[in-house]
């Protein structure tokens, strides 16, 4: 299942999507993501791969992305 978190940066809404199942999503263009953040008022469509997230990918976690997030003043849904 695709998670979405609402979070405002500097007074903008952003909506972040990643996956429950640790792979890698896929928006309408076939770019392919672990995670996404969007502008809220531009809201694009992912689905779920069949492509696992492995390793180090160098990308942050959800819980140290919304940890340094909250650590900038910035509100989010959690």
């Amino acid at each position: 299942m695709i998670i979405t978190k609402n979070l405002t940066v500097g007074g903008k809404k952003f909506t972040k999507k990643y996956s429950d199942k640790n792979v890698y999503i896929e928006n309408e263009s076939g770019n392919q993501y672990s995670e996404a953040i969007d502008p809220a008022d531009y809201p694009r469509e992912y689905v779920e791969t069949d492509i696992p997230i492995e390793g180090d990918t160098g990308d942050l976690t959800v819980a140290d992305t919304l940890s340094m997030l909250n650590e900038l003043g910035v509100e989010t849904d959690d």
